[in-house]
């Protein structure tokens, strides 16, 4: 071959690795044409297993609603700490909404947390709250909310 021959074929080798590498292949060669990647998540954020508390919606909840709903001064009665919220809300009936569990596993609609980030609820106020009312979570998120309790609120 000649050396521009092999320049060309070191640059497509280098360009096929890259790739590789941003689609998650391993050694395993997970990652391509499989419908995973890195992490052993499929397209969309989904998991193989269905979402999480663990994995996915309490580090959300930290995030989003951590600064009001913490053990120090809990809005609600509702604690999401680290730890905590999976029991404070999977199957307990809601303070303000007895009649409604805060997450009704497989129950969306049913889903007192549901109504309130969805600005749905009769009681209450939506949320999160902000100084200027209630603002919805970006989609991707109440998203994955809402496939949490469509798949049964695993923990």
């Amino acid at each position: 071959m000649r050396r521009a021959d092999l320049s060309i074929v070191a640059v497509l080798m280098a360009v096929v690795v890259g790739l590789a590498a941003l689609s998650g292949c391993e050694r395993s060669g997970a990652g391509i044409g499989d419908g995973t990647r890195q992490g052993g998540a499929l397209p969309g954020g989904a998991e193989p297993d269905g979402v999480s508390y663990s994995r996915k919606i309490e580090p959300l909840l930290g995030k989003r609603c951590g600064t009001c709903h913490t053990a120090d001064d809990p809005d609600g009665k509702l604690v999401l700490d680290p730890g905590k919220g999976y029991e404070q809300m999977v199957g307990r009936a809601s303070t303000q909404a007895p009649a409604l569990a805060i997450v009704a596993p497989g129950d969306v609609a049913g889903s007192y947390l549901w109504q309130k980030l969805e600005n749905t609820s009769t009681i209450g106020r939506g949320m999160p709250r902000t100084l200027f009312g209630s603002r919805k979570l970006p989609e991707s998120e109440r998203e994955l909310i809402r496939r949490w309790i469509e798949e049964g609120a695993r923990p």
